[in-house]
């Protein structure tokens, strides 16, 4: 047991009230336990935010100041707990160890989770992709509820992402860290090219219309940018009954993709119908019926 000073050696009938005799009550371990306590506490309170306002004057990613804030206020607790249940005699060396036994029974137990939070922080210090950026989803969720989302919350253990069909995935971190994820909307280069490819009946003049045309399309189109490359139309090569055109440009936004590609193929299929430019596709002919060859381009 612990031993007390001379000063409570025969208390309660005899006690010498001075300076000494309460700084040998206060050193004694109980009274010393509940001190730590009574000040550690609020002081942990006190750091955190203390803590935060310095991660305010740093600039840090917000899962990752997140994080590490998470981390400093689990570390100040043990510390606070510990250095308190060694003043109470307890054996800490020992908790320590037992701790570490359950926790690591907990470990094999939660695998998944580990795995998930474990793959949660590896997420947040490489950045990856952040809140708000749009990502292509992993394969096996992607068939199901549209292939891109937008990042909505990075966490630990799940990243929430919102579909381009609306529905709110939560996503096991896991599965984010060992699939190859395309970003869509990585700050340091927001341009993205769009290609559209269309096969021609194999004409000079049809296809001379149609590249005309094509490059008046993109020069009118307010969401194409000129940077880093014009658009530009290629053509790609002889297919087996055409000439393969592609047409290339950029937006500046990874939503703007898909939109912009839409209002391509609308003025394409009624500019060509006015122009009469003709687009090639495969054609099987009964020669029993009356077929106007006219109609499909001969």
């Amino acid at each position: 047991m612990f031993s007390m000073s001379n000063c409570l050696d025969n208390f309660p009938s005899e006690l010498e009230v001075n300076f000494s005799c309460v700084t040998d009550v206060f050193s004694a371990g109980p009274a010393s336990g509940v001190l730590i306590l009574i000040i550690g506490i609020p002081m942990i309170g006190i750091a955190k935010m203390y803590l935060r306002k310095i991660f305010d004057n740093i600039e840090l990613d917000e899962g990752l100041e997140n994080f590490l804030h998470r981390l400093a206020g689990v570390a100040m607790w043990a510390l606070v707990i510990l250095t308190a249940a060694d003043e109470f005699g307890i054996n800490v060396t020992g908790l320590v160890v037992g701790l570490g036994f359950l926790g690591l029974a907990v470990a094999f137990a939660a695998q998944d989770t580990v795995e998930n939070v474990i793959a949660g922080v590896f997420l947040i210090i490489d950045r990856p992709f952040r809140e708000g950026e749009r990502i292509l989803l992993p394969k096996n969720l992607g068939g199901i509820y549209s292939k891109w989302g937008d990042v909505t919350y990075i966490g630990l253990r799940t990243t929430r992402v919102r579909s381009t069909d609306g529905v709110l995935l939560t996503i096991p971190n896991k599965l984010l860290a060992k699939d190859a994820v395309a970003n869509f909307s990585h700050s340091s280069d927001m341009e993205l090219r769009v290609r559209i490819r269309l096969g021609l009946t194999a004409t000079w003049e049809n296809v001379t219309q149609a590249e005309d045309i094509v490059k008046d399309i993109a020069e009118k189109h307010p969401d194409i940018v000129q940077n880093p490359k014009p658009p530009e139309v290629v053509l790609r090569g002889f297919g087996d009954q055409e000439v393969v055109m592609e047409i290339r440009y950029y937006v500046d936004n990874a939503k703007k993709m898909r939109p912009s590609k839409s209002f391509f193929v609308t003025e394409i299929l009624r500019r060509f119908e006015e122009n009469k430019v003709t687009l090639a596709y495969p054609v099987r002919v009964n020669m029993n019926s009356e077929v106007n060859l006219d109609n499909l381009g001969f």
